[in-house]
């Protein structure tokens, strides 16, 4: 039935809407369907046409079984027909009391004496079972007069029922429709035409009596043939006085294929395909171009959605609220079904706000864009007024299947509830001292998620009740986690102090050392060797705080010995303060200096360019170092020049070779060791 404030169009396809009953002479392909449809309905004065989505159900009444009525292709009823069609939404009584009450169904030009007629025939209706029966004799139309009562997508009485609060509305099933087994009487000159989804054949059980009814009454809408969906594309557009090249019929009708919503696609792709050949002046056939050009059956709707998701971009609000508005108003517009399908989710256009946190006109404005009646994506149809508890829904579920953003929206839904589901229920847990406060990974994950969606009341209480108590959970778990970080900084702080501290005072007491150091050797003359036992033995008498100093000139020696044993002897030295006698006594510095030092030396002048040599370490490798009283120090390649240099000096100063000193000793016997001196 098409809406009152509609406007006559030239395009002959409606995209994804239904047909209405002024457009019949556009319906083609379903004739003998409407035929079988008659004599079922004139058998049994109940007929639920039944079908899957997509199977062109609510068109093939509208501008099928309505006009053969009117006609007098029901022999036995005649011509006089008052039809009365209505979809039941979330208040299906008050919407039948609304279908009754329009002028010239049961009443003409009714005169009010008191109550208006809505009021009238809706307290009817409620009275009894017998309210259908009871406000059409009060009509007391002739006696010829037949009545036709459709409800259209019967479905929405058990999709819708949640919206009202309960299994049912108002403590009664489905607001007043009554389950009880009484159905109409056989006295009442009145049929009903049900229009309904195949998947929802299993809730009719919940009425007694229906699943009866429909068994008896049912004609289920077959898949159009090939010839037949021929029909539907060729006509319409030669009643609109154009033609399409054959080229493109072929096309069309090979590309509905399996697809579970053929005929909403198809319409929706030939009335895309229309409006693109007007565009380029409408002259000559409607040709495979203009097909290809919309993004053929596959890709139409899709582009088509992102179109009207563009536009929010225009005029009006700020366009990126307005595009999130829309991605709020889908997703709560649908759900995810446990096959992963989109599922259709009506919703009142106040709750609709809430979940947004928007105003009606707000939301209103996107609303429009979507139901403009070149698009027809949701509904109620454009030109209906929009209340705060009318029912907003999308108008065909292919636009779910098929609108690729739209897809990932419903993810992105599916998977935040998922998310809330779970910390809500962590939180019933923590309620009932069954579990601690949330830590990572999964604290992360809420605390983006909460970022992210920035979730309200009205959306969690969809999914779960308990949004206090989670959001609570997820504040005390917060701060829990925060505090512990920030111990554990704290923590690190003061043990870098404590390190800094340390490495501070090991560098002053290593200066110390190497100070105490140079005036020790400076004093034992010049020409004294002294070898690495008696060094290593010394520094095991230090005090036990030196150790601690040498810890860290300790590890950096480690660290260097394999890549630079030149700067691992430099800092062993450090560590050690001065010479030990004894490696194995050292302090960890055994494995280090064995391999980096065969002979420690300390002996007098020798040229090597620095005045008063003090030290002299020779390395594995044959090289040397030299350290000079001015706190130089020096690497010599060549071991054996040098230690020769030290010797010859020995000889040529007989007075030296009558050593005093240990270490003098020392030196004149690695000498003759070496056969530098006899």
């Amino acid at each position: 039935m098409k809406p009152a404030s509609a406007t006559a169009i030239t395009n002959p396809f409606p995209g994804l809407r239904p047909f209405w009953e002024e457009e019949e002479h556009l319906f083609f392909g379903r004739e003998l369907q409407v035929d079988a449809m008659v004599d079922k309905l004139a058998q049994r004065r109940f007929l639920a046409v039944v079908g899957t989505s997509g199977s062109g159900k609510s068109s093939l009444v509208n501008c099928g079984l309505r006009p053969a009525l009117h006609q007098g292709r029901m022999a036995s009823a005649g011509t006089s027909w008052r039809m009365a069609q209505f979809r039941p939404g979330n208040h299906p009584l008050a919407a039948l009391a609304q279908a009754l009450a329009e002028d010239g169904v049961l009443f003409n030009n009714f005169e009010e004496r008191g109550l208006p007629l809505l009021e009238i025939i809706d307290t009817t209706l409620r009275l009894s079972k017998r309210g259908l029966i009871d406000i059409w004799e009060q009509a007391a139309l002739a006696k010829d007069v037949k009545l036709l009562v459709v409800v259209d997508q019967f479905e929405e009485l058990f999709r819708y029922r949640q919206l009202a609060g309960g299994p049912w509305a108002g403590g009664s099933q489905a607001d007043g429709l009554q389950a009880d087994g009484h159905g109409f009487s056989e006295e009442a000159t009145a049929f009903v035409v049900l229009t309904m989804r195949s998947d929802f054949l299993g809730d009719c059980t919940q009425f007694a009596g229906l699943a009866e009814a429909i068994n008896a009454g049912l004609y289920l809408v077959p898949r159009l043939t090939p010839e037949q969906r021929r029909a539907a594309i060729v006509n319409p557009i030669r009643v609109q006085g154009a033609e399409i090249e054959p080229v493109l019929a072929t096309r069309l009708v090979n590309d509905v294929g399996d697809n579970p919503d053929q005929l909403s696609i198809l319409q929706h792709a030939l009335n895309r395909t229309w409006a693109n050949w007007q565009q380029e002046g409408g002259k000559g056939p409607l040709a495979l171009r203009h097909y290809e050009a919309i993004g053929t059956m596959a890709h139409a709707l899709d582009a088509h959605a992102e179109e009207a998701y563009a536009e929010l971009a225009g005029t009006g609000q700020e366009p990126a609220r307005r595009q999130r508005l829309c991605e709020k108003l889908f997703q709560a517009l649908t759900d995810k079904a446990t096959d992963g399908r989109g599922v259709r989710r009506p919703t009142t256009l106040a709750t609709l706000c809430d979940l947004a946190e928007a105003t009606q006109a707000e939301l209103q404005e996107v609303i429009e864009v979507f139901r403009h009646p070149s698009r027809s994506f949701l509904m109620p149809p454009a030109g209906e007024h929009l209340t705060a508890e009318k029912v907003i829904d999308i108008s065909h579920e292919s636009l779910m299947r098929v609108w690729e953003r739209l897809k990932r929206w419903v993810e992105q839904e599916a998977e935040a509830a998922q998310i809330y589901r779970r910390l809500a229920e962590n939180a019933s847990l923590h309620a009932r001292g069954e579990a601690s406060t949330l830590r990572d990974p999964e604290l992360t994950i809420y605390r983006n998620w909460q970022q992210k969606r920035q979730p309200n009341k009205a959306w969690a209480e969809r999914y779960a009740a308990g949004f206090d108590g989670a959001l609570e959970l997820l504040r005390r778990s917060g701060e829990d986690h925060d505090a512990e970080l920030a111990e554990k900084e704290l923590r690190r702080q003061q043990e870098a102090r404590r390190k800094l501290d340390e490495a501070n005072r090991a560098r002053i007491v290593a200066e110390d050392r190497q100070r105490l150091l140079r005036r020790g050797l400076l004093g034992m003359g010049a020409f004294a060797l002294v070898a690495v036992a008696s060094t290593v033995f010394a520094l095991t008498k230090l005090e036990e705080a030196r150790k601690a100093t040498a810890q860290a000139f300790a590890a950096t020696a480690k660290a260097q010995v394999n890549a630079d044993p030149f700067d691992a002897v430099v800092n062993g030295l450090a560590a050690m303060g001065r010479l030990a006698s004894d490696l194995g006594e050292s302090i960890e510095l055994t494995a280090t200096l064995v391999k980096a030092v065969t002979q420690n030396w300390q002996i007098g002048s020798i040229p090597t360019g620095q005045g008063h040599v003090i030290s002299l370490i020779e390395l594995k490798n044959g090289e040397l170092i030299s350290g000079g009283d001015d706190g130089s120090l020096r690497r010599w390649g060549d071991s054996k020049t040098v230690i020769e240099a030290a010797c010859r000096q020995l000889r040529e100063h007989p007075a030296l070779l009558d050593p005093q000193t240990a270490a003098e000793k020392a030196a004149s016997a690695t000498c003759r060791n070496r056969g530098y001196l006899k």
